[in-house]
């Protein structure tokens, strides 16, 4: 995972960083356990890096809030969805997780991060003003054949 470039490291993770270099040596491999307590020192994978700003809608199994990172103060959507006791989290969401880990495209929205709790699976994705629904919706049933041809143009690409 790649960090963004205008991410702020909070300063007691640094002077964290620092007494561990200063106490090992770089040429050590880094074990997945150790990398994962990095990233978590860091703020991901943790609610409270987040700030919810408000609704965006709700589904059968999730609802969507728009949100604020700590880290990058960039918006973010933050989708929680409920996880029932007796059955865990739904198929549909560990599908969506699944795919969105592998997908990078310009036209896909980025998943960010993803926070487990007892209560709910929350996915942090790309803040997206607009979607192609929402678009449709507002051109009626007219659309220019320009604009046609730039949408088959993204989707075949």
């Amino acid at each position: 995972m790649s960090l963004p470039m205008d991410i702020r490291l909070p300063p007691e993770f640094l002077k964290k960083l620092q007494q561990d270099s200063e106490n090992s040596s770089f040429c050590k491999p880094v074990s997945r356990m150790s990398r994962r307590a990095s990233l978590s020192d860091i703020g991901f994978g943790k609610l409270e890096t987040y700030v919810k700003l408000g609704k965006l809608g709700e589904g059968t199994y999730a609802t969507v809030f728009k949100g604020r990172s700590k880290l990058t103060e960039n918006l973010v959507a933050l989708k929680e969805i409920r996880l029932e006791h007796e059955e865990g989290a739904p198929c549909t969401a560990i599908r969506e997780v699944s795919l969105l880990k592998n997908l990078k495209h310009a036209n896909i929205v980025t998943l960010h991060d993803i926070i487990h709790t007892d209560r709910c699976l929350t996915l942090v994705f790309e803040y997206l003003d607009s979607d192609l629904k929402h678009y449709l919706d507002s051109c009626g049933n007219l659309m220019s054949m320009h604009n046609v041809k730039i949408f088959m143009f993204q989707l075949l690409r």
